[in-house]
């Protein structure tokens, strides 16, 4: 079982960007968290006058620090995954179909469909 767990972990990781975009989208949303936090904190503070507790103010701190973290490393970590894809001695595009010339083309020209691979 641990054997197909961890070659499940490893095709899901090891084809696609998709971990790396979950991890910008977790620590943007990590850092949302944190300014909403904040922000309830300075109202709080602006309104009512109280100071909060500390705990909410570290908090907030914390939660968007780690999510501008997350958020870095998820881009590094995708422009890294994009020079691995490039460099990887792939063609950026594959031959569709080529065929040789027709009656409206003249002989020496061939047609070629190509298809992008991203």
């Amino acid at each position: 079982m641990r054997k197909l767990f961890a070659h499940a972990v490893n095709l899901a990781t090891g084809f696609s960007t998709l971990p790396l975009q979950a991890a910008s989208l977790m620590g943007f949303l990590c850092l949302l968290l944190g300014m909403a936090v904040m922000m309830y904190v300075l109202a709080n503070y602006l309104i009512r006058g109280s100071v909060v507790p500390g705990f909410t103010f570290l908090a907030s701190i914390i939660t968007i620090f780690s999510g501008v973290q997350l958020f870095a490393l998820g881009i590094i970590g995708e422009y890294l995954a994009r020079m691995h894809f490039r460099s990887m001695e792939r063609p950026t595009y594959v031959v569709a179909e080529s065929t040789s010339g027709s009656a409206e083309q003249a002989p020496h020209v061939e047609a070629i469909r190509v298809l992008k691979v991203t």
